[in-house]
């Protein structure tokens, strides 16, 4: 017994001890959906800036409080910027395979499952918002953050703060506000016809592999509507003029939704810091190769990414 309890003592010793000061409140009840967040306080005295983040998982689940996001989240808090960690509704969890297995249900099934993720984002973003006194946060400097169905979720609620601000009034937001700047990794917007901002949209720093399956890397198509992946939203940037920082990684998949908020996470931090003091002004693109990998799929089709997603 005293054995069995000296290991216990041993493996709870050697456990990360990530030291987040952790706050959770209710921002949203949303049909049967009570939707929650998690605050991790910023080791500064002075406002600081806040990172909204949203999971991955397909909109189909995922955890706000994954263990995975830990090392990130502790990343930020000491080095200076607040993380707020977010639910949202997963509504592709309840629909059969069966009703997303033809490209017009599956896009029907889609853009539900992104408009209920976007408007759950944009409450949390007005809560924050709300809470930034008392929480010690600089509401100018509200970045938004995302992996897979997450960074589909921010880039469209980003999408959507640009394009149509008049549906969005009731979020609890500011007239003008935007965030300040947002992160996607191996994200998308979901547009009918490629992506245009009517109004200036924030500074953006796009990570995808262009062997992504899950996510296109350039776009997934039905007629006009499509999911426009990283390279095409940095190609529009670039011609509309508009300040961006984007990291390929050649050869790559699916693995980006998450590698970044280990190998990245410096990336991240400059990028916020840079947005937050003298704002981005130009256009940075990274290209990372594998060597020898040059022998990969990376053109498939709207079935391609149905299959996969199903």
């Amino acid at each position: 017994m005293r054995l069995i309890s000296a290991l216990l003592l041993c493996v709870i010793s050697c456990m990360p001890s990530f030291g987040l000061d952790k706050t959770t409140e209710i921002y949203d009840v949303a049909g049967s959906d009570t939707l929650r967040l998690d605050f991790y306080r910023a080791a500064t005295p002075e406002p600081a800036p806040v990172m909204i983040f949203a999971f991955g998982g397909g909109f189909k689940g995922g955890e706000r409080d994954n263990s995975s996001y830990m090392p990130m989240f502790e990343y930020m808090t000491r080095n200076g910027v607040a993380v707020v960690s977010v639910d949202y509704r997963t509504l592709l969890k309840d629909i059969p395979a069966q009703e997303m297995m033809t490209p017009d249900k599956f896009k029907a099934n889609l853009i539900s499952a992104i408009d209920a993720a976007t408007t759950d984002f944009l409450k949390a973003t007005g809560y924050v918002v709300s809470k930034s006194s008392e929480w010690n946060i600089n509401p100018s400097q509200i970045f938004a953050c995302g992996s897979s169905a997450g960074a589909i979720t921010v880039l469209q609620a980003e999408y959507s703060l640009c394009n149509d601000k008049i549906y969005y009034a009731g979020m609890g937001l500011p007239d003008d506000f935007n965030y300040a700047g947002v992160i996607s990794m191996a994200g998308a917007i979901c547009s009918d016809g490629a992506p245009r901002w009517d109004t200036t949209p924030c500074p953006m720093l796009l990570f995808h592999g262009d062997a992504d399956s899950i996510v296109p890397f350039v776009s997934a198509t039905l007629g006009d509507f499509g999911l426009w992946g990283s390279l095409t939203i940095s190609d529009i940037l670039t011609e509309q003029q508009q300040p961006h920082r984007f990291h390929c990684f050649n050869g790559a998949s699916h693995e980006i939704a998450g590698t970044p908020m280990d190998e990245n996470r410096g990336e991240i931090l400059d990028f916020i810091r840079a947005a937050c003091s003298t704002g981005l002004n130009r256009t940075t693109k990274t290209t990372e190769e594998i060597p020898g990998n040059t022998d990969y799929k990376k053109d498939f089709t709207i079935i391609d990414y149905i299959k996969a997603n199903l």
